[in-house]
């Protein structure tokens, strides 16, 4: 695989993980959505975006694991 593709498996895994860490970033109560605070709504946001990263990342990898075999039975 290329280099440049380990960085975008690498951004693809560890975007997802460093929002979801950094707590204090959202953990407010405003802006609320339908009066459901900011904190509760941009999880349920991010988690439907992480698995977004996520399905990217395996088709990627399946798609960079595939041209390999080609290669190599070649």
């Amino acid at each position: 695989m290329k280099p440049t593709l380990f960085v975008i498996l690498a951004l693809l895994i560890v975007i997802p993980a460093v929002i979801n860490l950094s707590t204090p970033l959202y953990n407010r109560i405003e802006p609320q959505l339908f009066g459901i605070p900011f904190f509760y709504w941009f999880q349920t946001v991010w988690l439907a975006l992480c698995s977004g990263f996520y399905l990217v990342f395996a088709r990627v990898m399946n798609e960079a694991k595939n041209k390999e075999e080609e290669t190599i039975n070649r």
